[in-house]
C-alpha cells in the first residue's frame, strides 16, 4: 500500500470516526453514565449527543420535566461524565430551569442549577409548590454530601389557614454531616423549615409556625401540627 493511500485511509477513518460521534444518540452517553444507578431516569432521550432533548426527566419521585441536554466533550477528556440541561424549547408555559448534571465514578453533582422545580406532593400535607434555585451547587460523594451551595425559596400557597407565606422561605444550601440541609426562614423570622436530605434519598422536613393568632392553632392540628412551645411544628418523612 502506497503512502497516499495510507494516507486516505486514514483520512476516511478519521471523517468516519467524527461523523460517528457527531450523530451518536444521547440515549447511549446517558444509559452509559451511570445515573441511573443514583435514581436520574427519563421517560425517553432523543437526539445527539450534541443536541438532545431528556422526556420527563426525574431524579427519584421529582420530576424535572422535558429537557434540552448536550454532552461536554472536554469534561469527558477529564474523565467526567457532563450533561448540560435546559428546560425544553417545546414546553411552553414551563418556568426557566438550567443546571449541569455530572457523574464521575461515585459521584454525582448538580452543578450552577437556576430555576423552578415543582414538588407535586412531596412534602403532604403542607401545601407546597416549588422550590427556586439560584445558583445552586450540590454534590454527593457516594452517599456523602461533599459540597452544597447557593440560594434556595420554598414556594408555598398564598396562605396557610390564613397564615400568608406568600414569598415562602428561603435559605442557603449546605453539608450538614454527610446530609444535605435546607435551613429555611420566612420573611418575618416566626416560620422556620429545616429539610435533610439523605445520601440514600430520604428527607425530613420539620417545619414550624410561630406567632399565630388565635385559633390558628386548632386549624393547623388537624394537618399534623401539633403544639411545641409558642409555635406550632410538623414533622414530615419521605423518599425521593
Amino acid at each position: 500500500m502506497t503512502g497516499f493511500t495510507v494516507k486516505r485511509a486514514g483520512l476516511i477513518a478519521l471523517v468516519l470516526l467524527a461523523a460517528l460521534l457527531v450523530l451518536l444518540p444521547l440515549r447511549i452517553a446517558f444509559d452509559m453514565s451511570g445515573l441511573g444507578s443514583r435514581g436520574v431516569s427519563a421517560r425517553s432521550v432523543e437526539g445527539t449527543i450534541w443536541s438532545g432533548t431528556v422526556r420527563d426527566l426525574r431524579i427519584g419521585r421529582l420530576s424535572l420535566g422535558d429537557m434540552d441536554a448536550s454532552l461536554s466533550p472536554l469534561a469527558l477528556l477529564g474523565g467526567e461524565t457532563v450533561l448540560a440541561m435546559a428546560r425544553a424549547g417545546d414546553t411552553p408555559g414551563q418556568p426557566p430551569l438550567a443546571f449541569d448534571l455530572a457523574r464521575s465514578g461515585d459521584s454525582i453533582a448538580m452543578r450552577n442549577a437556576s430555576g423552578d422545580i415543582a414538588t407535586a406532593d412531596l412534602f403532604a400535607p403542607l401545601p407546597l409548590r416549588s422550590v427556586t434555585l439560584d445558583g445552586a451547587n450540590i454534590a454527593f460523594a457516594g452517599r456523602t454530601c461533599s459540597a452544597a451551595s447557593g440560594a434556595v425559596r420554598v414556594n408555598i400557597e398564598q396562605s396557610l389557614f390564613g397564615i400568608s407565606l406568600q414569598r415562602g422561605l428561603s435559605g442557603t444550601l449546605r453539608c450538614d454531616g454527610g446530609d444535605l440541609l435546607i435551613p429555611l426562614k420566612g420573611q418575618s423570622g416566626l416560620e422556620q423549615m429545616d429539610i435533610r436530605i439523605t445520601g440514600q434519598g430520604r428527607y425530613t422536613a420539620d417545619f414550624k409556625l410561630g406567632g399565630l393568632a388565635g385559633g390558628a392553632g386548632a386549624a393547623l392540628s388537624v394537618l399534623g401540627f401539633r403544639q411545641q412551645g409558642d409555635a406550632m411544628a410538623i414533622r414530615i418523612n419521605g423518599r425521593f
